[in-house]
C-alpha cells in the first residue's frame, strides 16, 4: 500500500508542476467532444477518417497523456523515492513543447495536412526525449519502490515504441518513404500507446493507489510484481508476430496482454467491493465505469467486434474515466498537502486548512460522471445503429469535460486563496 508518509514538501515539486497538466487535460477532452458534435457519426463509424484521427489524439495525447505526465512528476517522489531533477524547468519545457505539438498534430489530422503533421513531430519528439531523460535520471536515484520503478521503466520503453511507430506512420503518410501494411503499423502504434505506455502504468499505479484511495485490501503480491512485465512481454510477442506475419504468435501475445488487463479489472472491482469504508464517492463511479468498459473491450476483442466499438470502450470508457477518478482524489489531496506544509513552515496555525472533501463537492464530481456516462451510452447506441445520437453524445462528452475542467480549476483557485492568508 502506498504511504503518504514517504512524501514531504521538500521532495514534492511545487503544486503548479502537476496542476499545469491537470488543468489543461480536460480541455483537450472537451475539444474531442466538440469535434464529434461537429463531425457527427462519421467520426465514430471508421477509424481512418481525418476527424477520427484528430479526436483520437485529442484524447490519447491531450487528455490521457497530459494527465499521466502530470501524475508522474508528482508520484515519483512517493512511489520510488526519487523526485524528477529540476522538476520545474523540465515540466515547463515538456509542457511548452507538448501542448502546441499536440495541437499542431490534431490540426494536421483534421485538415489532412501532412506538412503540419510533419512539423508537429519536432516539438512532440523533443518533449518526449526530455521527459524520458528526466525520468530515467530520477529512476537511477530511486531509493525504493522497486516494483513501481521497474514498471515505469517498462512504460518509458512503451512510450518510445509508440512515439517511434507514430512518427514512422506520419513520415510515411508524408510520402517521405514507403511503408508496407499501414494498418499493421497503426495497430502496433495503438497497442504500444494504449497498453505498453498507459496500460502498464494503469496496472502499476492502480495497484498502489486503489488501496490508498479506497481503503481496500492490497492487490496480490504476484500481480503487483509480475503484471506490468507480463503485459510488456506480451506486447513484444504480439509485435514480433506482426512483423514476422505469424498469426499464432500475434494472437497469443494479444490474448496474454488482454488477460492481464482483465485480471486487473476483476481484482480492482473485487477489492473495491471489499473496501473497509463502505461509503460511495464519485471516484468509485469513475473507476467502476472504467473497469466495466475494460472488461467489455476484452470481451469485444474476443468476439471480434468492430474496431470502432473497441476504440470507444477503451478511449472514452477507460482512458477518460479512470484518470478522472484519480484526479478527483489526487487534486484535492495535493491542495491540502501543500497547504499543510506551508502552514507548518510559516507557523500559521491560526489559519484553517480546508479538509480534502471540501475542495470538490461530491455533487460537482457526480455531475461530471453523469454527463460522461450519458455520453458513453449514447456513443455505444450510435455505433449500434442509432447514428443520430452521435452528435448529442459529443455535446454531453464536451460538457462533462468542461465540468471537470471547472472543478479542477476551483481546487487550484481555493488553494491559492487559502495560501494568500498565510501572508
Amino acid at each position: 500500500m502506498l504511504s503518504t508518509a514517504a512524501l514531504s514538501t521538500e521532495q514534492a515539486p511545487p503544486i503548479g508542476v502537476p496542476f499545469a497538466y491537470f488543468l489543461t487535460a480536460p480541455w483537450f477532452a472537451a475539444a474531442a467532444g466538440l469535434a464529434l458534435a461537429w463531425a457527427g457519426p462519421g467520426l465514430i463509424l471508421t477509424r481512418w477518417a481525418p476527424t477520427t484521427l484528430a479526436a483520437t489524439h485529442l484524447l490519447g495525447l491531450g487528455f490521457l497523456g497530459l494527465t499521466i505526465i502530470g501524475a508522474l512528476f508528482q508520484l515519483l517522489p512517493v512511489l520510488v523515492g526519487a523526485p524528477v531533477p529540476r522538476a520545474v524547468g523540465v515540466s515547463r519545457a515538456v509542457y511548452g513543447l507538448l501542448v502546441p505539438g499536440i495541437a499542431m498534430l490534431v490540426v494536421g489530422f483534421w485538415t489532412s495536412g501532412t506538412q503540419i503533421q510533419l512539423v508537429a513531430l519536432a516539438p512532440l519528439g523533443t518533449a518526449v526525449a526530455i521527459l524520458v531523460a528526466a525520468l530515467a535520471l530520477a529512476l537511477r536515484r530511486a531509493s525504493g519502490g522497486g516494483e513501481v520503478a521497474r514498471a515505469i521503466e517498462l512504460a518509458m520503453a512503451g512510450l518510445l515504441f509508440a512515439v517511434g511507430l507514430g512518427a514512422t506512420i506520419v513520415l510515411a503518410l508524408g510520402a517521405r518513404f514507403g511503408l508496407m501494411s499501414l494498418p499493421t503499423w497503426v495497430d502496433l502504434h495503438l497497442s504500444w500507446a494504449l497498453l505498453g505506455w498507459a496500460g502498464v502504468l494503469l496496472v502499476a499505479f492502480g495497484a498502489q493507489l486503489v488501496p490508498l484511495f479506497h481503503v481496500t485490501p492490497p492487490y496480490p503480491a504476484w500481480f503487483r510484481g509480475g503484471a506490468p512485465a507480463v503485459l510488456f512481454l506480451a506486447l513484444l510477442g504480439e509485435t514480433a508476430g506482426h512483423l514476422a506475419d505469424i498469426a499464432l504468435q500475434r494472437g497469443a501475445g494479444a490474448s496474454l496482454a488482454l488477460a492481464v488487463l482483465a485480471a486487473f479489472a476483476v481484482l480492482t472491482l473485487r477489492l473495491q467491493a471489499a473496501r473497509r469504508r463502505p461509503v460511495w464517492d464519485p471516484t468509485l463511479s469513475f473507476w467502476w465505469l472504467g473497469m466495466v468498459c475494460l472488461l467489455g473491450a476484452v470481451a469485444g476483442w474476443l468476439l471480434a467486434v468492430p474496431h470502432t466499438t473497441l476504440g470507444v470502450l477503451v478511449l472514452a470508457g477507460v482512458a477518460v474515466a479512470v484518470p478522472s477518478g484519480v484526479l478527483y482524489k489526487v487534486a484535492p489531496f495535493l491542495a491540502w498537502f501543500h497547504l499543510q506544509g506551508e502552514q507548518v513552515a510559516r507557523g500559521r496555525l491560526d489559519v484553517a486548512v480546508p479538509h480534502m472533501k471540501s475542495f470538490v463537492s461530491d455533487r460537482a464530481a457526480h455531475t461530471h460522471f453523469a454527463l460522461h456516462a450519458g455520453a458513453l451510452i449514447l456513443l455505444l447506441a450510435a455505433l449500434a445503429g442509432w447514428e443520430v445520437l452521435a452528435r448529442p453524445a459529443g455535446v454531453l462528452f464536451a460538457a462533462g469535460a468542461v465540468v471537470q475542467g471547472v472543478n479542477l480549476l476551483r481546487v487550484y483557485l481555493r488553494f491559492r486563496a487559502v495560501r494568500r492568508q498565510f501572508g
